[in-house]
């Protein structure tokens, strides 16, 4: 009698306990929630320093419930596996149908993230840029050693000219050759040479068009490339999304909105995929909700020290974040409460929701 008491008891406190815990999915988003991949410490962020502040409000503990991306979440919450899911996720129409929201926990735009590097391309050092790629070591080596054998089959055919006063280098090797050199650099940009014939006429037309030819290319070249770089400084607004190759997550919002205006879409699995585009040079572009695009490119820009990556400061599609719950959830009401009493601010002291704010997206 006495163990089947025991087991009682200690049913009905487990039964307690587990009514007392809530079930919270998160996955990572920074800055709004951030983890390590283990699990092994508590989550930090924006949503996560919210929901803990709302759960001590209701009285409740929370059990946190890793997923790998909204998708998920969204999932779990519709087939009641978890009693909430907070990240950053976007209050849409579409979701709506399946789960309910709570109010908006923080309102926010679009933005594009693009290569620093093309937004703003100087001409100069993209020519510089250009000739590096084209001039390699070996390429360089090349060009010397047919320059050095035209100057010298250029003097050696000079020196069969009928009259000596019609020769126009030097009889002395060292000097002839010298003056060999500066003929070569300025027939290849222009057409100063003496009427000449046979195999002297022939070396001075030859080395002429190798000049045109040359210089034709690394304008070809160079063009190409500033043409390329302009097109991430073009993206003004949100109509300049239009046509271009845009990543964006498969499987979040952005992805449908960028395919509704128009743009090219690139999807990927996560914003570090797109990123390593961005910086590729593969697309034009990433658009995902600003907060989070501001929060990586600080970071890999400081990690990088340097400004690799910059954010568009316009914004479009503007939307909200918010809790995510199962369809007639009882918590709603109480939460919707709890976050209108969150956001507002308590005589000349700031709200706790600013407060949070300021700790995770002041640097945004």
């Amino acid at each position: 009698m006495i163990k089947i008491f025991i087991v009682l008891c200690f049913g009905f406190l487990s039964l307690f306990a587990n009514d007392n815990e809530l079930k919270i999915g998160i996955k990572k988003s920074e800055p709004w929630v951030m983890f390590d991949n283990d699990h092994s410490k508590e989550p930090v962020g924006f949503s996560i320093d919210l929901w803990n502040e709302i759960a001590r409000n209701l009285g409740k503990e929370t059990k946190w419930i890793y997923y790998s991306n909204t998708k998920e979440i969204i999932e779990a919450t519709k087939k009641g596996e978890i009693d909430a899911g907070i990240a950053a996720i976007t209050i849409n129409s579409n979701r709506e149908k399946y789960i309910d929201f709570s109010h908006s926990m923080y309102e926010l735009g679009l933005q594009t993230l693009v290569s620093a590097e093309f937004a703003s391309p100087s001409p100069f050092d993209t020519f510089l840029k250009e000739i590096k790629k084209l001039f390699t070591l070996n390429g360089f080596l090349l060009f010397l050693l047919f320059l050095f054998l035209t100057i010298n089959l250029r003097w050696f055919a000079d020196r069969f000219r009928a009259k000596k006063e019609e020769q126009i280098f030097s009889s002395n090797y060292f000097i002839g050759i010298y003056d060999a050199f500066w003929w070569a650099v300025t027939m290849l940009v222009t057409w100063e040479a003496p009427k000449n014939k046979g195999l002297a006429r022939t070396l001075d037309l030859s080395w002429h068009i190798v000049g045109l030819i040359g210089l034709s290319m690394l304008t070809a070249i160079v063009t190409a490339a500033l043409t390329a770089k302009t097109v991430g400084g073009s993206i003004k607004n949100e109509k300049d999304l239009i046509g271009k190759y845009i990543a964006a997550v498969e499987t979040d919002a952005p992805k449908n909105y960028l395919e509704k205006i128009g743009a090219k879409v690139v999807p990927v699995k996560s914003l570090d995929d797109g990123i390593e585009l961005v910086k590729a040079g593969k697309v034009d572009g990433l658009v995902h909700d600003g907060p989070r695009l501001v929060y990586l490119a600080n970071e890999i820009n400081k990690k990088e020290k340097k400004k690799v990556l910059l954010v568009l400061p316009f914004k479009f599609n503007p939307q909200n974040y918010g809790i995510a719950f199962p369809d007639n959830s009882p918590l709603i009401e109480d939460v919707n409460q709890i976050l209108l009493d969150l956001r507002e601010a308590k005589g000349v002291n700031q709200s706790f929701h600013g407060k949070i704010q300021q700790k995770w997206l002041n640097n945004n």
